[in-house]
């Protein structure tokens, strides 16, 4: 796992709560998204975080602009300073405003309630739903959880695991993984400044303590072979599914030929499955479960 050292040499700027809550739960999290796989996807990650999260100083969006400021971010939707003026260091009206309607938020005040939270910031009530499902969170319920140092590394790679990211990682497309986050460009320049940082700090891809060695070159399109398990047993925290390592390794096969799952073939139930048979589920129509349960073994004869 990254050392804090490390950690303090990429982010110099941020607290000790979040480093230390970086590195207590950020190695789950990190291997079970696939960023420890390899050593691009981690790098990626990194920078990615140093530039959304302002090195690891912001877990919730400042929206405490000025009218002149206002103009300056959303043109369109401030075009004169008229209109700014009423949103002038008001965030919670602004939020609704820019916000509302929009990105699945339906009810008044959802612009605000939702707004951008965590390292990767999570916008919009419909984001906050599906980020949770993958986190294993009700973040939809209680937004203010994508705020806490505890939940923000897990939250930053269920959002890398749910915007399908490490193949473009794979592929060492920078742009395309500043795309599939912030869905255009936007502070490519720093993001690559960041980028650079990490690089220098972090050259070998650190292998978690339960997981295979990350290597710096992993395989773009053919998965991994299976790898048996003498002894299958069930997955902790997945009490209700309860299934061994064998189903689990014949439904990731499955999904993998589906175009759903692209992750490692080895039998464990993680965030990649989990995001991979939600929107199995969803294309089915089956209850969006997450799990590989009996309706879902049916419908995939595993």
């Amino acid at each position: 796992m990254l050392t804090k050292a490390q950690l303090t040499s990429i982010f110099p700027k941020a607290v000790d709560s979040d480093l230390q809550a970086f590195i207590s739960f950020g190695e789950q999290a990190l291997r079970e998204s696939g960023i420890l796989q390899g050593l691009t996807r981690l790098q990626y990650f990194l920078a990615q975080l140093g530039h959304e999260s302002n090195g690891l100083t912001h877990r919730e969006e400042n929206l405490n602009y000025s009218a002149t400021r206002l103009m300056e971010i959303w043109p369109s939707r401030f075009p004169t300073l008229a209109i700014a003026q009423k949103y002038d260091r008001d965030p919670e009206k602004l939020a609704n405003f820019v916000y509302g309607g929009r990105m699945g938020n339906v009810n008044p005040g959802d612009g605000y309630k939702y707004r951008g939270r965590g390292y990767i910031q999570l916008t919009g009530r419909e984001t906050y739903r599906e980020i949770g499902k993958v986190a294993g969170l009700d973040l939809e319920g209680s937004p203010e959880l994508a705020a806490k140092p505890e939940n923000a590394i897990r939250i930053a790679c269920a959002f890398w695991t749910w915007k399908k990211i490490n193949p473009s990682c794979d592929v060492g497309d920078f742009t395309a993984v500043t795309k599939r986050i912030n869905g255009g460009t936007n502070g490519l320049t720093d993001r690559l400044e960041w980028l650079s940082k990490v690089q220098a700090v972090v050259k070998v891809a650190p292998a978690s303590s339960t997981s295979t060695p990350a290597v710096s070159q992993p395989p773009v399109t053919t998965p991994a072979k299976p790898q048996p398990k003498p002894q299958p047993k069930p997955q902790p925290n997945e009490s209700a599914v309860n299934l061994s390592n064998t189903a689990v390794l014949e439904a990731q096969k499955k999904l993998t030929r589906l175009g759903y799952y692209q992750g490692v073939m080895d039998g464990i139930y993680n965030q990649l499955l989990r995001a991979a048979l939600w929107a199995f589920q969803k294309d089915e129509d089956l209850p969006q479960t997450g799990r590989l349960d009996t309706r879902t073994r049916q419908e995939l004869n595993v």
